[in-house]
Protein backbone atom coordinates (compact mmCIF):
# COMPACT_ATOMS: atom_id res chain seq x y z
CA UNK A 1 0.00 0.00 0.00
CA UNK A 2 1.20 3.38 -0.69
CA UNK A 3 2.21 5.23 2.76
CA UNK A 4 3.99 8.40 3.44
CA UNK A 5 6.93 8.92 4.95
CA UNK A 6 5.24 9.52 8.62
CA UNK A 7 3.08 6.77 8.29
CA UNK A 8 5.61 4.61 6.94
CA UNK A 9 5.92 1.83 9.70
CA UNK A 10 4.05 4.58 11.71
CA UNK A 11 6.80 6.15 13.74
CA UNK A 12 9.36 2.74 13.97
CA UNK A 13 6.03 0.87 14.46
CA UNK A 14 5.93 2.03 18.08
CA UNK A 15 2.63 -0.42 18.46
CA UNK A 16 -0.73 -0.06 20.71
CA UNK A 17 -0.06 -0.85 24.43
CA UNK A 18 -2.13 -2.04 27.15
CA UNK A 19 -5.22 0.16 27.56
CA UNK A 20 -3.87 2.77 24.38
CA UNK A 21 -7.44 2.43 22.45
CA UNK A 22 -9.18 0.51 25.51
CA UNK A 23 -10.83 3.91 26.13
CA UNK A 24 -12.84 3.72 22.73
CA UNK A 25 -14.89 1.36 23.70
CA UNK A 26 -15.21 -0.53 27.13
CA UNK A 27 -13.73 -4.28 27.78
CA UNK A 28 -16.25 -6.66 26.86
CA UNK A 29 -17.01 -8.94 29.85
CA UNK A 30 -16.78 -12.03 27.83
CA UNK A 31 -13.49 -13.32 25.51
CA UNK A 32 -14.47 -16.49 23.63
CA UNK A 33 -15.93 -18.22 26.11
CA UNK A 34 -18.70 -15.90 25.92
CA UNK A 35 -19.26 -16.21 22.48
CA UNK A 36 -20.44 -19.98 22.82
CA UNK A 37 -23.78 -18.72 24.28
CA UNK A 38 -24.41 -17.32 21.15
CA UNK A 39 -26.82 -18.96 19.18
CA UNK A 40 -25.11 -18.33 15.30
CA UNK A 41 -22.04 -17.22 16.82
CA UNK A 42 -21.08 -20.84 18.21
CA UNK A 43 -18.32 -20.72 15.53
CA UNK A 44 -16.13 -19.20 17.71
CA UNK A 45 -15.67 -22.48 19.45
CA UNK A 46 -13.21 -23.49 16.62
CA UNK A 47 -9.72 -22.34 17.30
CA UNK A 48 -8.26 -20.49 13.95
CA UNK A 49 -4.97 -22.29 15.02
CA UNK A 50 -6.27 -26.02 14.66
CA UNK A 51 -8.22 -25.42 11.54
CA UNK A 52 -5.12 -24.12 10.16
CA UNK A 53 -3.27 -26.75 11.50
CA UNK A 54 -4.94 -29.69 9.84
CA UNK A 55 -4.19 -27.97 6.61
CA UNK A 56 -0.73 -27.74 7.42
CA UNK A 57 -0.35 -24.19 7.78
CA UNK A 58 0.88 -22.22 11.54
CA UNK A 59 -1.50 -19.44 12.34
CA UNK A 60 -0.63 -16.90 14.76
CA UNK A 61 -0.23 -13.53 15.46
CA UNK A 62 1.78 -10.69 16.54
CA UNK A 63 1.84 -9.69 20.56
CA UNK A 64 3.75 -7.48 23.24
CA UNK A 65 4.62 -8.29 26.10
CA UNK A 66 2.10 -6.39 28.17
CA UNK A 67 -0.93 -7.75 26.45
CA UNK A 68 -0.31 -10.91 27.93
CA UNK A 69 -1.46 -9.21 31.60
CA UNK A 70 -4.91 -9.07 30.40
CA UNK A 71 -7.40 -12.01 30.93
CA UNK A 72 -9.55 -12.07 28.04
CA UNK A 73 -7.12 -11.23 25.63
CA UNK A 74 -4.18 -13.92 26.95
CA UNK A 75 -7.48 -16.63 26.95
CA UNK A 76 -8.40 -15.84 23.19
CA UNK A 77 -4.67 -15.55 22.42
CA UNK A 78 -4.32 -19.38 23.73
CA UNK A 79 -7.31 -20.21 21.65
CA UNK A 80 -6.65 -19.07 18.71
CA UNK A 81 -2.69 -18.98 18.23
CA UNK A 82 -0.26 -21.54 17.10
CA UNK A 83 2.45 -19.04 17.00
CA UNK A 84 3.52 -15.87 18.51
CA UNK A 85 5.47 -12.78 17.10
CA UNK A 86 6.95 -10.23 19.51
CA UNK A 87 5.70 -7.06 18.18
CA UNK A 88 8.50 -4.62 19.47
CA UNK A 89 10.67 -6.59 22.13
CA UNK A 90 13.39 -8.11 19.31
CA UNK A 91 13.82 -4.93 17.62
CA UNK A 92 17.31 -3.33 18.02
CA UNK A 93 16.52 -0.27 19.96
CA UNK A 94 14.35 -2.84 22.53
CA UNK A 95 17.50 -5.38 22.90
CA UNK A 96 20.52 -3.28 22.90
CA UNK A 97 19.69 0.04 23.63
CA UNK A 98 23.18 1.08 24.78
CA UNK A 99 26.18 -0.33 23.12
CA UNK A 100 27.11 -4.06 23.82
CA UNK A 101 24.43 -4.21 26.59
CA UNK A 102 21.30 -6.59 25.71
CA UNK A 103 18.14 -6.86 27.38
CA UNK A 104 16.44 -9.96 26.32
CA UNK A 105 13.99 -10.06 29.42
CA UNK A 106 10.84 -9.14 27.63
CA UNK A 107 11.40 -11.65 24.47
CA UNK A 108 12.24 -14.47 26.92
CA UNK A 109 9.27 -13.70 28.56
CA UNK A 110 7.11 -13.75 25.71
CA UNK A 111 9.38 -16.88 24.51
CA UNK A 112 8.49 -18.77 27.93
CA UNK A 113 4.73 -18.03 27.35
CA UNK A 114 4.55 -19.59 24.22
CA UNK A 115 6.66 -22.65 25.51
CA UNK A 116 4.14 -23.23 27.95
CA UNK A 117 1.34 -23.06 25.89
CA UNK A 118 2.41 -25.07 22.88
CA UNK A 119 3.12 -22.31 20.35
CA UNK A 120 6.14 -21.58 18.68
CA UNK A 121 7.58 -18.39 18.15
CA UNK A 122 9.69 -16.20 15.30
CA UNK A 123 11.67 -13.93 15.68
CA UNK A 124 11.31 -10.61 14.49
CA UNK A 125 13.52 -8.24 13.51
CA UNK A 126 17.51 -8.76 12.81
CA UNK A 127 17.88 -5.83 10.74
CA UNK A 128 15.56 -2.70 9.62
CA UNK A 129 16.33 0.93 8.96
CA UNK A 130 14.25 2.15 12.19
CA UNK A 131 13.73 1.41 15.70
CA UNK A 132 17.24 1.56 15.94
CA UNK A 133 19.46 3.24 18.71
CA UNK A 134 20.56 6.83 18.57
CA UNK A 135 23.89 5.22 19.07
CA UNK A 136 24.33 3.48 15.67
CA UNK A 137 24.32 7.05 13.91
CA UNK A 138 27.63 7.70 15.52
CA UNK A 139 29.30 5.21 14.37
CA UNK A 140 31.88 4.75 11.21
CA UNK A 141 31.46 2.61 8.41
CA UNK A 142 33.53 -0.14 10.13
CA UNK A 143 32.66 -0.18 13.73
CA UNK A 144 28.74 -0.39 11.77
CA UNK A 145 29.66 -3.70 9.87
CA UNK A 146 31.11 -5.07 13.41
CA UNK A 147 27.95 -3.70 15.55
CA UNK A 148 25.42 -5.47 13.19
CA UNK A 149 27.44 -8.75 13.21
CA UNK A 150 28.00 -8.64 17.19
CA UNK A 151 24.06 -8.17 16.87
CA UNK A 152 22.74 -10.53 15.23
CA UNK A 153 25.51 -13.03 16.48
CA UNK A 154 24.39 -12.65 20.17
CA UNK A 155 20.86 -12.35 19.28
CA UNK A 156 20.18 -15.23 17.18
CA UNK A 157 22.58 -17.28 19.04
CA UNK A 158 20.84 -16.63 22.51
CA UNK A 159 17.71 -17.91 20.65
CA UNK A 160 19.43 -20.82 18.86
CA UNK A 161 16.99 -23.62 17.85
CA UNK A 162 13.95 -21.75 20.02
CA UNK A 163 12.32 -20.35 17.54
CA UNK A 164 10.07 -20.93 14.45
CA UNK A 165 11.97 -19.02 12.14
CA UNK A 166 14.11 -14.84 11.63
CA UNK A 167 13.04 -12.36 10.03
CA UNK A 168 16.78 -11.20 8.98
CA UNK A 169 15.86 -8.28 6.72
CA UNK A 170 12.77 -6.46 6.74
CA UNK A 171 11.84 -3.67 4.47
CA UNK A 172 14.15 -3.61 1.80
CA UNK A 173 13.02 -2.77 -1.06
CA UNK A 174 12.28 0.84 -1.91
CA UNK A 175 9.00 2.12 -1.20
CA UNK A 176 8.51 2.71 -4.96
CA UNK A 177 9.63 -0.23 -5.74
CA UNK A 178 12.87 0.90 -7.58
CA UNK A 179 15.74 -1.19 -6.45
CA UNK A 180 16.67 -1.53 -2.74
CA UNK A 181 15.65 1.39 0.09
CA UNK A 182 17.54 3.88 1.10
CA UNK A 183 18.88 3.19 4.82
CA UNK A 184 21.78 3.16 7.31
CA UNK A 185 22.85 0.00 6.10
CA UNK A 186 22.33 0.78 2.24
CA UNK A 187 24.06 3.94 2.55
CA UNK A 188 26.81 2.97 5.03
CA UNK A 189 27.83 -0.76 4.07
CA UNK A 190 26.27 -0.80 0.23
CA UNK A 191 24.23 -3.84 -0.84
CA UNK A 192 26.60 -6.62 0.85
CA UNK A 193 24.81 -5.70 3.63
CA UNK A 194 22.34 -7.93 2.77
CA UNK A 195 24.56 -11.07 2.12
CA UNK A 196 26.25 -9.92 5.60
CA UNK A 197 23.36 -10.68 7.96
CA UNK A 198 21.90 -13.67 6.09
CA UNK A 199 25.46 -15.33 6.55
CA UNK A 200 25.73 -14.24 10.09
CA UNK A 201 22.32 -15.61 11.29
CA UNK A 202 23.25 -18.79 9.83
CA UNK A 203 26.14 -18.59 11.27
CA UNK A 204 24.62 -18.24 14.62
CA UNK A 205 21.98 -21.13 13.94
CA UNK A 206 22.88 -23.34 10.96
CA UNK A 207 18.92 -24.78 11.22
CA UNK A 208 16.62 -21.94 12.58
CA UNK A 209 14.60 -20.64 8.62
CA UNK A 210 15.56 -17.26 7.71
CA UNK A 211 13.25 -14.30 6.01
CA UNK A 212 13.46 -11.51 3.79
CA UNK A 213 10.49 -9.78 5.05
CA UNK A 214 8.71 -6.75 2.91
CA UNK A 215 5.23 -5.48 2.19
CA UNK A 216 3.32 -4.44 -0.78
CA UNK A 217 3.69 -7.19 -2.35
CA UNK A 218 0.10 -8.50 -2.25
CA UNK A 219 -2.18 -6.90 -4.87
CA UNK A 220 -2.35 -5.70 -8.73
CA UNK A 221 -1.33 -1.86 -8.99
CA UNK A 222 1.96 -1.16 -10.87
CA UNK A 223 4.36 -0.21 -7.56
CA UNK A 224 3.19 -3.70 -6.58
CA UNK A 225 4.86 -5.30 -9.37
CA UNK A 226 7.49 -2.86 -9.49
CA UNK A 227 8.55 -4.18 -6.00
CA UNK A 228 7.74 -7.91 -6.68
CA UNK A 229 10.33 -7.61 -9.59
CA UNK A 230 12.80 -5.93 -7.55
CA UNK A 231 12.59 -8.48 -5.09
CA UNK A 232 12.67 -11.19 -7.37
CA UNK A 233 15.90 -10.09 -9.03
CA UNK A 234 17.47 -9.79 -5.71
CA UNK A 235 16.27 -13.56 -4.32
CA UNK A 236 17.71 -15.23 -7.93
CA UNK A 237 20.74 -13.51 -7.28
CA UNK A 238 20.90 -14.42 -3.51
CA UNK A 239 19.98 -18.33 -4.58
CA UNK A 240 22.91 -18.21 -7.24
CA UNK A 241 25.06 -17.32 -4.69
CA UNK A 242 24.41 -19.99 -2.02
CA UNK A 243 23.62 -17.58 0.17
CA UNK A 244 21.24 -19.10 3.17
CA UNK A 245 17.73 -18.15 2.96
CA UNK A 246 14.37 -20.23 3.48
CA UNK A 247 11.29 -17.98 3.20
CA UNK A 248 10.09 -14.81 1.74
CA UNK A 249 7.79 -12.68 3.91
CA UNK A 250 4.61 -10.83 2.81
CA UNK A 251 3.52 -8.56 5.56
CA UNK A 252 0.13 -8.20 3.99
CA UNK A 253 -0.99 -5.10 5.54
CA UNK A 254 -4.14 -4.81 3.38
CA UNK A 255 -5.83 -1.49 2.60
CA UNK A 256 -9.64 -1.73 1.93
CA UNK A 257 -11.50 0.35 -0.54
CA UNK A 258 -14.95 -0.14 -1.69
CA UNK A 259 -13.87 -2.41 -4.49
CA UNK A 260 -10.54 -3.57 -3.68
CA UNK A 261 -7.53 -4.83 -3.29
CA UNK A 262 -7.59 -7.18 -5.84
CA UNK A 263 -5.40 -10.29 -5.68
CA UNK A 264 -5.43 -11.39 -9.39
CA UNK A 265 -1.49 -12.10 -10.19
CA UNK A 266 -1.08 -13.12 -6.63
CA UNK A 267 -0.54 -16.43 -7.00
CA UNK A 268 1.94 -16.38 -10.39
CA UNK A 269 4.37 -14.34 -7.75
CA UNK A 270 3.60 -17.03 -5.63
CA UNK A 271 4.71 -19.29 -8.17
CA UNK A 272 7.89 -17.53 -9.15
CA UNK A 273 8.92 -17.81 -5.55
CA UNK A 274 8.11 -21.56 -5.33
CA UNK A 275 10.58 -21.64 -8.56
CA UNK A 276 13.41 -20.50 -6.43
CA UNK A 277 12.73 -23.29 -3.53
CA UNK A 278 11.40 -20.62 -0.90
CA UNK A 279 8.69 -20.87 1.57
CA UNK A 280 6.08 -18.26 2.08
CA UNK A 281 5.36 -16.16 5.21
CA UNK A 282 2.25 -14.41 5.85
CA UNK A 283 3.60 -12.36 8.99
CA UNK A 284 1.67 -9.32 9.20
CA UNK A 285 -1.88 -9.92 7.64
CA UNK A 286 -4.26 -6.76 9.00
CA UNK A 287 -7.34 -4.81 6.81
CA UNK A 288 -6.97 -1.05 7.00
CA UNK A 289 -10.30 0.41 7.11
CA UNK A 290 -9.33 4.30 7.31
CA UNK A 291 -11.16 4.39 3.13
CA UNK A 292 -14.21 3.14 4.29
CA UNK A 293 -17.40 4.46 5.01
CA UNK A 294 -18.41 4.69 9.19
CA UNK A 295 -21.14 2.00 9.57
CA UNK A 296 -19.86 -0.69 11.13
CA UNK A 297 -21.84 -3.49 9.40
CA UNK A 298 -20.11 -2.25 5.45
CA UNK A 299 -17.22 -1.87 6.65
CA UNK A 300 -17.47 -5.04 8.51
CA UNK A 301 -18.13 -6.69 5.52
CA UNK A 302 -15.66 -5.12 3.33
CA UNK A 303 -13.04 -5.85 5.72
CA UNK A 304 -14.13 -9.87 6.16
CA UNK A 305 -14.71 -10.27 1.55
CA UNK A 306 -10.89 -9.05 1.76
CA UNK A 307 -9.99 -11.44 4.27
CA UNK A 308 -11.51 -13.91 1.98
CA UNK A 309 -10.46 -13.01 -1.11
CA UNK A 310 -6.34 -13.08 0.02
CA UNK A 311 -6.26 -16.29 1.99
CA UNK A 312 -8.34 -17.91 -0.27
CA UNK A 313 -5.58 -17.25 -2.74
CA UNK A 314 -2.75 -17.94 -0.34
CA UNK A 315 -3.83 -21.03 1.61
CA UNK A 316 -4.09 -22.73 -1.84
CA UNK A 317 -0.43 -22.64 -2.61
CA UNK A 318 1.35 -25.01 -0.91
CA UNK A 319 4.33 -23.41 -0.50
CA UNK A 320 2.96 -20.74 1.91
CA UNK A 321 3.17 -22.15 5.52
CA UNK A 322 2.36 -19.42 8.16
CA UNK A 323 -0.07 -16.83 8.45
CA UNK A 324 0.18 -14.42 11.42
CA UNK A 325 -2.33 -10.96 11.72
CA UNK A 326 -0.29 -7.98 13.03
CA UNK A 327 -2.57 -8.23 16.18
CA UNK A 328 -5.60 -9.98 17.03
CA UNK A 329 -7.86 -8.01 18.34
CA UNK A 330 -9.04 -4.41 17.44
CA UNK A 331 -8.11 -3.13 20.84
CA UNK A 332 -4.70 -3.05 20.14
CA UNK A 333 -4.03 -2.70 16.17
CA UNK A 334 -1.36 -0.09 15.44
CA UNK A 335 -3.60 1.02 12.42
CA UNK A 336 -5.63 2.77 15.10
CA UNK A 337 -2.70 5.37 15.36
CA UNK A 338 -1.13 4.97 11.77
CA UNK A 339 -4.29 5.25 9.85
CA UNK A 340 -6.12 7.12 12.09
CA UNK A 341 -10.05 7.26 10.39
CA UNK A 342 -10.82 11.06 9.88
CA UNK A 343 -14.31 10.42 11.60
CA UNK A 344 -12.07 9.34 15.01
CA UNK A 345 -13.76 5.79 14.93
CA UNK A 346 -11.78 3.40 15.80
CA UNK A 347 -10.93 0.54 13.14
CA UNK A 348 -11.75 -2.70 13.07
CA UNK A 349 -9.15 -4.63 11.06
CA UNK A 350 -8.33 -7.80 12.90
CA UNK A 351 -9.77 -11.31 13.09
CA UNK A 352 -11.88 -10.00 16.73
CA UNK A 353 -13.18 -7.07 17.99
CA UNK A 354 -12.56 -4.63 20.60
CA UNK A 355 -14.36 -7.12 23.24
CA UNK A 356 -12.77 -10.61 21.80
CA UNK A 357 -15.71 -11.32 20.10
CA UNK A 358 -16.17 -12.72 16.97
CA UNK A 359 -17.15 -10.56 13.80
CA UNK A 360 -17.45 -10.71 9.87
CA UNK A 361 -13.91 -11.05 9.29
CA UNK A 362 -13.51 -14.42 12.04
CA UNK A 363 -16.22 -16.34 9.98
CA UNK A 364 -14.42 -15.30 6.48
CA UNK A 365 -11.43 -16.67 8.03
CA UNK A 366 -12.72 -19.95 9.42
CA UNK A 367 -15.21 -20.24 5.85
CA UNK A 368 -11.50 -20.29 3.92
CA UNK A 369 -9.68 -22.47 6.36
CA UNK A 370 -12.51 -24.75 6.76
CA UNK A 371 -13.32 -25.43 3.02
CA UNK A 372 -10.52 -25.12 1.30
CA UNK A 373 -8.46 -28.73 2.73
Amino acid sequence: MSLTPFQNRFLSRQALGIGLVGWLLPLGLFGLGGCLAKGADQQAAVSLRQLAQERGLLWGTAVQDGQLADQNFSKLLKAQAGLIVPENSLKWDQLQPEHGKFDFSKADGLLDFANNNKMRMRGHVLVWHQQLPAWLGSLNKQDLAMAMQQHINTVVSHYRGKLQSWDVLNEIIAEDGNGLRKSIWLDNLGPQYIDQALLAAHKADPNVPLVINDYGLEGDDPKTARKRATLLSLLKDLRSRGIPLQAVGMQAHLAATPTGPTFNTLPDFLHKLAALNLDVYITELDVNDSQLAAGISGRDKRVADIYEDFLSVVTKDPNVKLVATWGLSDRFSWLNQAFPRSDHLPQRPLPFDMQEQIKPATKSIIKVLSNQK
